[in-house]
């Protein structure tokens, strides 16, 4: 879902970006000498090139690391002009799921010119756990939803044997998911809302792979949620399916059925009248 590292963008580097902005993810693998370097994503928008990198945890080669891979995505796209050669380094940033009172909220690399001259390379620090669930969804951050379960790693064994801390945790994530639909919804990206809940409920699941009470009710919850969409999905279909044939049927031109229904939608409306009338 790369459309979901926009808002990440924006965020990191207080640009303004739309959602439907057009982008494009360049190569993430560069070969030299001494191997293989894979970075994680890096993206070109409007001109301007992006590297985001992710991490579950703070690490000390960090900030040498993103000096390193900003290096190798200049290079690759370094240009010649007239008698010297020009690259520019990405604006970068790396993704912490976990962080202490210790990390930077800035990695630094300063290198050293033989003409004494100085360039500090900065990469961001996002340090996803300092998000609350209302600013995630303020700032469309949906990317962080499958790591919002993280905050509560150290209590994970505290819930498990707590009722009504249990219980609170459940009636958060029923609050997130149902929250989550409606923003997709209003966003017209409701499609995606059946994978983005599974890759919550994957994680979750993985988070309490040792708290069998947690574990066992949170499945329960996350089939019920995944059961009604599933089930909201085929009435939405199904409603669809018979506004085309009635506006098929009563002549509507093809052009405005375009704006209105997906190629598929129109192929099965034609089908069933078809049907429909074969069975007179």
């Amino acid at each position: 879902m790369p459309q979901f590292i926009i808002p990440v963008i924006n965020d990191a580097f207080g640009t303004h970006y739309p959602m439907n902005v057009p982008f494009e993810q360049l190569k993430n693998e560069f070969y030299r000498k001494g191997g293989k370097i894979v970075t994680d994503s890096i993206f070109l928008i409007e001109g301007h090139i992006y590297h985001v990198e992710c991490q579950s945890n703070p690490d000390n080669t960090m900030a040498i690391r993103m000096f390193e891979y900003g290096l190798e995505i200049a290079i690759e796209r370094a240009r010649k002009n007239k008698d010297y050669l020009h690259v520019d380094l990405p604006e970068s940033a790396v993704i912490y799921l976990r962080h202490t009172a210790q990390t930077p909220d800035t990695l630094t690399v300063e290198v050293s010119a033989p003409n004494g001259q100085t360039l500090n390379y900065e990469s961001k620090v996002i340090k996803v756990q300092e998000y609350t669930k209302d600013a995630i969804f303020r700032k469309k951050l949906l990317m962080y939803l499958p790591f919002y379960i993280m905050r509560y790693e150290n209590e994970l064994k505290t819930i498990d044997k707590d009722k009504k801390r249990l219980e609170s945790l459940l009636k958060e994530y029923v609050g997130i998911c149902a929250k989550l639909e409606k923003v997709l919804e209003d966003n017209g990206e409701s499609e995606v809302y059946g994978d983005l809940v599974g890759y919550i409920l994957e994680i979750v699941d993985y988070m309490l792979r040792t708290q069998e009470n947690a574990r066992k009710e949170m499945n329960k919850m996350g089939g019920k949620i995944l059961e009604s969409y599933t089930e909201k999905t085929r009435r939405n279909s199904q409603k669809e399916l018979a506004n085309a044939v009635r506006d098929i049927s009563s002549g509507v031109k093809p052009a405005e059925l375009k704006k209105k229904y997906d190629a598929e939608t129109i192929k099965n409306a034609k089908d069933t009248i078809k049907i429909a009338k074969s069975m007179k």
